[in-house]
């Protein structure tokens, strides 16, 4: 629109000095059936005689393909004919924020911006919320469920999180092509957190203990036995 509105104040890029300068206007021509106009204009800057051609834009119905973590939905949009795509566009719709991902034409070409007219399908991947998948894990017993988180919201491993009223720690961050044991990640790249029980008071006492008797060579026979009397005198 920007275009037509310098168009019509007679002023527009020359072809041959390649830069936007005032026109006159030599001749107009209004097609018959309304369409359009055609301009035969002599640039201000370099003299040049060009012609510039107004077609009034027609509505047409363009096909999206809406991809919303893991579920995809269509969806339809109708714009000029002379709307222009590109990819890593960013638009407005079904109350969310989309990016253009693919542009689907006719045949196996790619490109990388196309014409209304000439796409068959739009393909957008939703960034303004994130969907995680998590997994829980008590020994033998897991269940999953998913969340929606602002796409910049970061995760990291070990960190503890409560879930009805329980206790989990994060184990694992998966992006779909690796995951990380002890580091950090973004939620849009995540695509699956585990979550496991973290380990009671008592299991981390007697871990303590292990490890105090293990470090000192203390792995002798009867080990277990000494350390429940230890453990049984300390209380008493």
């Amino acid at each position: 629109m920007d275009d037509v509105d310098e168009e019509l104040n007679n002023v527009t890029r020359c072809p041959s000095c390649n830069a936007r300068h005032g026109h006159e206007i030599l001749k107009e021509k209004v097609l018959k059936n309304g369409s359009g106009i055609d301009y035969l204009l002599r640039c201000e800057g370099c003299g040049h005689v060009h012609k510039v051609i107004f077609r009034d834009s027609k509505p047409v119905t363009v096909r999206f393909t809406l991809s919303d973590g893991a579920d995809s939905m269509p969806f339809e949009m109708e714009v000029d004919d002379d709307e222009i795509f590109a990819l890593n566009d960013e638009f407005e719709a079904n109350e969310g924020t989309w990016i253009i991902t693919k542009l689907e034409i006719e045949g196996d070409e790619k490109r990388r911006t196309a014409d209304a007219r000439d796409v068959k399908r739009v393909w957008a991947t939703r960034i303004d919320l994130a969907r995680i998948k998590r997994t829980f894990s008590d020994a033998d017993v897991s269940f999953s469920d998913m969340i929606e988180v602002e796409p910049d919201k970061v995760f990291s491993c070990g960190t503890i999180v409560k879930h009805r009223g329980e206790t989990w720690r994060i184990r694992a961050l998966h992006s779909g092509t690796g995951r990380t044991l002890s580091g950090k990640m973004v939620a849009k790249n995540i695509r699956r957190i585990f979550l496991h029980r973290p380990p009671s008071p008592e299991e981390i006492a007697e871990k303590r203990i292990e490890d105090r008797g293990n470090w000192k060579g203390q792995n002798f026979p009867g080990r277990e036995e000494h350390q429940q009397k230890w453990r049984s005198g300390r209380h008493e």
